[in-house]
């Protein structure tokens, strides 16, 4: 509503009240909120990555954000919710990492078919290094080697490169409270069907349905992880192109081995 105030003799009229607030150094008190939101779950991030969840508090948010922890209920009820939203970006940050090593991959398949060696690494860090010496193209299942292959890189070269998020994915999520475990399948199960899909349109427009898809996305999901845990805790050993080359090396053989038994 209109309201009116004075200073000694000068009286301003109708200066309105609206639900965006009272503007502070040229910043609504939605951008303020908004503004604060974003440094609360920076902090959380750089803490969760860095210290650990649990180890965390919600002083130490405040502290790290630079915000009185009046603040921090401003946005979040609990440390739990803080999590929640810190996990949902570092996912989407891991989603676009793998999805654009797998499509980097897919795409140089056709150019690698006549490599014998050579290397190219795209800017989700993805290695789509082709094996020295190694004809793709004869390779049965050579543009799933070369999807696979970029599915792994990426989430190598993520890992390697962000090791913050790779601590909140691979570790700190794990185990504190059922609602975060939903929130941890959920997104696998999500990228999991993504991974399948991306997967089935390289390999001659192949379409999965149902339960085979769910099971091709656990099994892409599952042993991404395994792998990508082992590697972080092994400090990152063997480097990233000599797995990479081992983990081709395996899939070259389990895709052998199913084309003689489809023949």
């Amino acid at each position: 509503m209109p309201y009116q105030f004075a200073f000694g003799d000068q009286c301003c009229q109708d200066h309105t009240v609206t639900k965006e607030g009272r503007p502070y150094a040229g910043a609504s008190r939605e951008a303020r909120e908004s503004a604060r939101r974003e440094r609360i779950i920076a902090a959380g991030i750089e803490l969760f990555g860095t210290q650990g969840y649990r180890a965390a508090t919600v002083g130490a948010i405040c502290e790290t954000a630079g915000l009185n922890k009046r603040y921090f209920y401003e946005s979040f009820a609990t440390l739990e919710d803080l999590l929640v939203e810190v996990y949902e970006r570092v996912v989407a940050d891991l989603r676009a990492a793998v999805l654009a090593g797998g499509a980097a991959d897919a795409g140089c398949s056709e150019t690698a078919t006549k490599a014998q060696g050579g290397e190219s690494t795209t800017a989700s860090g993805a290695d789509t290094t082709a094996t020295p010496g190694v004809e793709i193209a004869a390779t049965p299942g050579a543009e799933a080697m070369a999807v696979l292959r970029g599915f792994m890189g990426g989430f190598l070269g993520w890992a390697q490169e962000n090791p913050v998020f790779a601590r909140v994915h691979l570790f700190e999520v794990l185990g504190v409270s059922a609602r975060i475990d939903e929130l941890y399948r959920r997104h696998g199960r999500v990228i999991g069907g993504e991974l399948a899909d991306a997967l089935c349109v390289a390999v001659s427009g192949t379409v999965l349905t149902g339960t085979r898809q769910r099971v091709l996305g656990d099994l892409l999901v599952g042993a991404g992880i395994q792998i990508v845990v082992d590697w972080v805790i092994g400090d990152y050993q063997p480097p990233r192109q000599e797995l990479l080359s081992e983990i081709e090396s395996t899939l070259g053989w389990v895709l052998t081995a199913g084309a003689i038994g489809e023949g």
